[in-house]
């Protein structure tokens, strides 16, 4: 899970999208984009820099093409092994109804952010980016 492959991607159709009529770019970064988990940090960092590709893009792309951000918490999926058991975790289903009930706003957010985000996407802006690590890695 790096940030080369859709950086990549995205800069090879940048030019074609920006001729179509309402191109929209979605890039999924993570709520680890925001507040590190100490066992990934890799995987923290490829979404950090996803975060941060994306919004030098949506200013590029300023009237052209829209760009989105998807910021997902953690999910109950197979990306690491008993993660889809999990009950703190936030159910799949969850997600995508949450997410797609964003999506379908007029205007769409410039970033979808579902409730179960917020803790993580405003710690810092909030005060409590410390505490927020401090309780992240505390399992």
């Amino acid at each position: 899970m790096g940030s080369l492959g859709p950086i990549r991607l995205t800069n090879a159709l940048v030019d074609h999208l920006a001729t179509r009529q309402n191109a929209v770019i979605v890039n999924v970064s993570s709520g680890l984009a925001f507040v590190p988990l100490s066992g990934t940090p890799t995987y923290n960092a490829t979404k950090a820099a996803i975060h941060s590709y994306t919004v030098s893009l949506r200013e590029q792309l300023r009237g052209k093409v829209e760009v989105i951000e998807l910021s997902p918490p953690a999910v109950r999926t197979e990306l690491t092994p008993g993660q889809s058991t999990r009950d703190e975790y936030m159910p799949l289903d969850a997600l995508v109804d949450e997410a797609m009930a964003l999506f379908s706003r007029e205007p769409t957010p410039k970033e979808i952010l579902v409730e179960r985000v917020g803790f993580l996407r405003w710690a810092e802006r909030d005060g409590r980016f410390d505490q927020a690590v401090e309780m992240l890695n505390a399992h």
